[in-house]
């Protein structure tokens, strides 16, 4: 059972890394800003959490488990936040063209 756990706790891990790496390429290679921060914010986010994961698999003790758990809940908690205000700060701040209607600037910004 041990080894069945550390196999996957193992597995969790490369792939939180495997997320992480996918969004320092995103981030290289998107264009829009829009794109970009998107990229900054999902998949470091799910990495983390499949790191954390992992992480606590493999240690196997309740003070693993709490820290990464904190860890996690509070990466859920800031990221989305960051995020949010980084791109309403862009929007207000520069001329990136849009797809569709522009509701901030129309509902006042």
């Amino acid at each position: 059972m041990a080894a069945a756990l550390d196999l996957l706790g193992g597995l969790l891990m490369i792939a939180g890394a495997g997320f992480a790496l996918l969004a320092g390429v995103g981030v290289h290679r998107f264009d829009d800003p829009y794109a970009r921060m998107h990229a900054a914010a999902k998949s470091p986010t799910l990495g983390l959490i499949l790191a954390a994961v992992g992480a606590v698999m493999r240690i196997r003790t309740g003070v693993a488990l709490g820290t990464m758990s904190l860890v996690v809940v509070l990466q859920l908690l800031t990221s989305p936040v960051a995020t949010h205000i980084a791109a309403r700060a862009m929007h207000l701040r520069s001329d990136v063209r849009l797809d569709g209607p522009d509701d901030l600037a129309r509902d006042g910004g």
